[in-house]
């Protein structure tokens, strides 16, 4: 893991990625922002006060059985060399189409049913089966080991027959980060490439610094400045001698086309910029897609909030066109 962490393009002309700017600001959005800011925003700082109590990190996952899933859809679970996954299959399956799912969490919560929702909602919206990996967390494990289940994740779907020409890795928030950690180990390991990537709301760089300056550093509706630094030495203590690997900061030659969304109102929101940067002056076909005013992971609220039903839209329309040219390119 630690050979990838070397930017390389320094030197180099640094052209700018695609970058389309969507409207917000919609009513839904907003109520659903201040629902966000008076309970798990409280939530979180309460946690970075007191982050070595025993707090019920697997409960949580818990959450999702209220959430509505698409109907028609099966679920089979998979066993990893050392972890769980879940294999989600729609009614209707398009053979050509296969999503390797990394949830997002904070590397700390989330398994079989928090994103259960919003798993459902890619896999019938794309007609893709959806393998979903449940890596280990932080704090009984490091993220390289977090890395590590998510590359046997894509071993199991390559062992099950599925051409990594067909595969997208998509992940949001720790997930985003996992995506591209993931493709970055891929590469490391000699492993065929995926298709294309999506990371919607990504932490791509460990060096908080910028985010804590930029004007959303104060105003994301999710994360409190409080516990950034927290979260960071966390991160660092379970690492053990492995370092922390930033993709943002990594060689990415190589990497699949990829797309990534975030709202201008999140704290993550520097790093959704800068790994845009990074992956287009490493000559890998970017876009990035902003909006305004949304919550951190505003996609999982798409049944309620325009916004996140037009970031749904637009992550089918680039698989659409990233898929089928490379399909064209393969028999041209």
């Amino acid at each position: 893991m630690n050979s990838v962490d070397v930017d390389r393009s320094a030197s180099r002309p640094q052209p700018n990625p695609l970058r389309t700017d969507f409207a917000g600001g919609s009513f839904r959005s907003r109520v659903l922002d201040a629902a966000i800011r008076y309970s798990v925003r409280p939530f979180i700082a309460l946690w970075s006060r007191y982050p070595d109590l025993p707090w019920p990190y697997g409960a949580i996952d818990h959450l999702g059985r209220v959430l509505r899933t698409a109907p028609g859809l099966s679920r089979r679970r998979v066993a990893l060399p050392h972890c769980g996954a879940e294999l989600t299959t729609p009614r209707i399956v398009d053979e050509s189409r296969f999503v390797l799912y990394l949830h997002g969490g904070a590397f700390l919560v989330g398994n079989r049913t928090l994103h259960h929702q919003m798993i459902g909602r890619f896999a019938d919206m794309l007609g893709a089966r959806t393998l979903a990996v449940g890596y280990r967390k932080m704090p009984k494990h490091g993220i390289a080991e977090a890395v590590s289940d998510c590359v046997d994740g894509y071993r199991h779907a390559l062992e099950m027959g599925v051409a990594p020409e067909n595969i997208t890795l998509m992940g949001d928030s720790a997930g985003g980060y996992l995506v591209f950690a993931t493709a970055l180990e891929i590469r490391r390991q000699g492993l065929p490439m995926p298709a294309a990537i999506v990371a919607m709301s990504p932490l791509t760089d460990w060096d908080h610094s910028a985010k804590l300056a930029a004007p959303t550093g104060g105003v994301c509706a999710v994360f409190p400045v409080r516990a950034v630094p927290i979260f960071g030495a966390l991160a660092e203590r379970t690492c053990g001698t492995m370092p922390l690997v930033s993709p943002a900061r990594a060689d990415l030659t190589g990497l699949p086309p990829t797309l990534i969304q975030a709202s201008s109102s999140e704290f993550v929101y520097p790093d959704a910029e800068l790994m845009a940067e990074r992956l287009a002056a490493h000559g890998v076909p970017c876009e990035l897609q902003i909006w305004p005013g949304q919550v951190h992971v505003f996609q999982a609220a798409a049944s309620i909030v325009p916004e996140a039903a037009e970031a749904v839209r637009e992550i089918g329309g680039f698989l659409d066109r990233t898929l089928r040219q490379r399909a064209e390119r393969r028999t041209a």
